[in-house]
């Protein structure tokens, strides 16, 4: 029996609102002001993502610190601290830099002087950096941009050469529900690095945000009393349900993408920025908010939440509120 169940009639009400509040926007990434060494880009991103888990968890420190005098939590610090560590140092994500580092160098490259060391998983994000750079020294590239040449900018190829399954080589990128590597996929993209000759193998890459906004939503259901007690206390799941609530929650987005004819990473990126900044663990901002962090292309309301009037969450306690499951220990998410 199914634990997670896709309620289509909500995703259609859902969808039938976004298309009434302004559509889909391309997805692109927010400009920077510093991007990382041309010389070590390609594995710059496939390594950042590649450890790209856990930096907000249901349980446990965030991690976070300064760059540049901007205090950063989760991806937002794991990625700008490590373009700027990679703008010092030049043997940051070279293969041999990939292949040798130690979890020493890894905990001391994002430690803040003022937060210390936030960052958790340390063994582990170790490991898959590791693992990635024994993946391209394997191959006798010097690049993870010659795995894009020899797919021919095919994410999906027949004898087995695409990106995709090139990529599933490298342990960071063997999840069943492929987050680290569509969200990786999209992001070279839309950094002007790859362009894909099949791109709608690009899908959408379910993060917790997700996740907590689909069960808020509806569009997801959880059937299991026993799986819904244990998210509703914050209690740990199970590998196998934390993959089918988030491939559920993949199934919803593209279900709407589709009725809405635009690409699942463009829905991705939708509901990604509008729950991030929104509808937030403990703190949603359902009808006000005190100051909007949304991108300006996804504006269409002066305050509040843009669901709020179609979500069944909304003005709930917060303690009646879903949040994403609890998983402690997973790379994948």
């Amino acid at each position: 029996m199914y634990k997670v169940s896709i309620q289509t009639d909500r995703c259609i009400d859902i969808a039938e609102h976004i298309k009434a509040n302004g559509d889909v926007p391309h997805d692109v990434e927010d400009p920077m002001p510093y991007a990382y060494p041309n010389a070590v880009v390609h594995n710059a991103w496939c390594a950042i993502v590649g450890i790209n888990q856990q930096t907000t968890p249901v349980v446990g420190q965030a991690l976070r610190g300064t760059v540049e005098g901007i205090l950063y939590r989760g991806w937002d610090y794991l990625l700008r601290k490590s373009i700027s560590a990679a703008n010092h140092d030049a043997e940051i994500f070279t293969v041999r830099w990939l292949c040798t580092v130690t979890a020493a160098k890894l905990k001391n490259l994002f430690y803040d002087d003022e937060y210390g060391n936030t960052l958790n998983q340390i063994r582990q994000r170790t490991n898959l950096l590791r693992d990635i750079g024994t993946f391209i020294h394997r191959k006798g590239w010097e690049s993870i941009n010659e795995l894009y040449s020899v797919a021919d900018g095919y994410i999906v190829r027949s004898d087995g050469n695409g990106i995709a399954q090139l990529l599933a080589g490298m342990r960071a990128y063997r999840d069943p529900v492929q987050k680290k590597l569509f969200y990786f996929l999209a992001l070279m993209q839309n950094q002007g690095l790859w362009k894909y000759r099949d791109p709608i193998n690009v899908g959408p890459p379910v993060n917790y945000h997700e996740q907590r906004g689909h069960l808020r939503l509806g569009t997801v259901r959880i059937e299991s009393a026993e799986l819904l007690y244990k998210i509703r206390g914050r209690e740990e799941i199970s590998p196998e349900e934390d993959i089918e609530i988030r491939m559920a929650v993949r199934r919803a987005i593209e279900f709407i993408a589709q009725y809405l004819s635009v690409t699942p990473s463009a829905m991705h990126y939708y509901f990604w920025n509008h729950i991030r900044n929104c509808c937030s663990r403990d703190n949603p901002h359902c009808k006000a908010c005190v100051r909007c962090t949304l991108p300006s292309r996804y504006r269409v309301r002066t305050s509040g939440c843009i669901f709020a009037a179609v979500c069944p969450s909304a003005g709930l306690p917060n303690a009646q509120m879903l949040i994403e499951p609890r998983i402690d220990n997973t790379i994948w998410q």
